[in-house]
């Protein structure tokens, strides 16, 4: 289980390098449900707050329209 986490936060992150910009919640999700992960939406904004915890990732906006980025 947590090999399968592990993978599913490392290829959100990949497809984020990929995309460029800004990424949201929602996109992280659709991401998920076109590759097969399919987890809720709730997963989705967990796996986005974990890389940003880790530096990986900065947050900007507010929690309806909150955008993630690549960190600097």
């Amino acid at each position: 289980m947590a090999d399968e986490i592990t993978t599913r936060r490392r290829r959100l992150l990949a497809e984020i390098r990929r995309v460029g910009g800004r990424y949201t919640t929602g996109q992280a999700h659709a991401f998920y449900q076109a590759t097969g992960w399919g987890p809720c939406r709730t997963t989705a904004r967990k796996d986005l707050q974990w890389w940003t915890r880790r530096g990986v990732l900065v947050e900007y906006g507010p929690v309806n329209d909150r955008g993630y980025w690549i960190a600097r």
